[in-house]
C-alpha cells in the first residue's frame, strides 16, 4: 500500500499474507446512517458498502448493528438475510467470499462464532465501523483466519479510536463527503419531515435508478437530478 494510505489499512498488511485476501476496506461510522471508508479502501468494497447504506441491508449493516461477525462464502450464491442487495450486486462485481468483522469498543469476543451467510449471536456492544476484507474467488475464511481478522481489528479499533480523539482521523483519513446529509436536509426542508423521511424518499429514488444514495445526492447537487423528483419517490 501507497505511504498515502490510513495507519489502519497499513496494519491490515501485517495479516495480509497469514489470512489471504485480494480486498481490503475499513469503515468508520459516526452516526446510523453515517459511514466514511478510510483512505487507501478498496474501491469495490467501498462501492458494497454504499450499495448495502442505500438498501439498509447487507453484511455490514448487519455487524454494525449487531456486533457479531459476518462470514459470505460467496455473494453469487449467498441466500437470505439480504434479498434486494444480493439482486442489486453487478454480475460482473468481481468480490466472491467476504468476510466482516465489527470494530467494537469492546475487547471481548462475540459468544457465539459467526455464521456463513448471515449473523448470529446477541446485540454486540458499541460498535464504531467494520474491518471488510475479500476474495475475488469463492474461497471461504478458515476459522483460524477468522481469528486471525478478529485480532486484526482489535487492533485497527484502537489505532481508529486513538485517531479520532486527537481529530486526526477526520481531517486527514476520513474526510466527510458533505454530498449526502446536504442532500437529506434539503429534503427535510421541502417536505417538512424528519430525517428518516428524507433519507427513505432518497433511498427509494437511488433503487428506482439501480444506484447508491451517495451518486444521487452528488447528481442533486451538480444540478443533474430535480431535487422535486427525489421528493416524490
Amino acid at each position: 500500500m501507497s505511504p498515502s494510505t490510513a495507519p489502519e489499512l497499513r496494519v491490515c498488511e501485517a495479516l495480509r499474507e497469514a489470512v489471504g485476501w485480494d480486498r481490503v476496506a475499513v469503515v468508520v461510522a459516526t452516526g446510523p446512517d453515517d459511514r466514511l471508508p478510510l483512505r487507501g479502501s478498496d474501491a469495490v468494497l467501498e462501492h458494497f458498502c454504499d450499495l448495502q447504506q442505500s438498501l439498509a441491508q447487507g453484511p455490514s449493516v448487519d455487524v454494525l448493528s449487531s456486533g457479531v461477525p459476518v462470514l459470505v462464502d460467496d455473494l453469487r450464491t449467498a441466500v437470505a438475510p439480504w434479498p434486494l442487495l444480493l439482486s442489486a450486486v453487478p454480475r460482473d462485481v468481481p468480490l466472491r467470499s467476504l468476510a466482516v468483522l465489527p470494530l467494537r469498543l469492546s475487547t471481548g469476543r462475540a459468544t457465539s462464532a459467526p455464521d456463513h451467510g448471515g449473523s448470529t449471536g446477541p446485540s454486540g456492544p458499541g460498535v464504531v465501523g467494520v474491518l471488510a476484507v475479500g476474495r475475488d474467488q469463492p474461497r471461504p475464511f478458515t476459522h483460524r483466519q477468522v481469528d486471525d481478522l478478529t485480532a486484526l481489528a482489535a487492533l485497527v479499533t484502537a489505532v481508529v479510536l486513538q485517531r479520532a480523539s486527537t481529530e486526526e482521523l477526520f481531517t486527514e483519513d476520513a474526510a466527510r463527503d458533505e454530498h449526502l446529509p446536504i442532500v437529506v436536509g434539503m429534503l427535510r426542508a421541502r417536505l417538512g419531515a424528519g430525517p428518516a423521511e428524507a433519507l427513505a424518499r432518497l433511498r427509494a429514488y437511488a433503487f428506482s435508478c439501480d444506484t447508491t444514495i451517495q451518486v444521487v445526492a452528488r447528481h442533486v447537487l451538480s444540478g443533474d437530478v430535480d431535487l422535486a423528483d427525489v421528493a416524490r419517490s
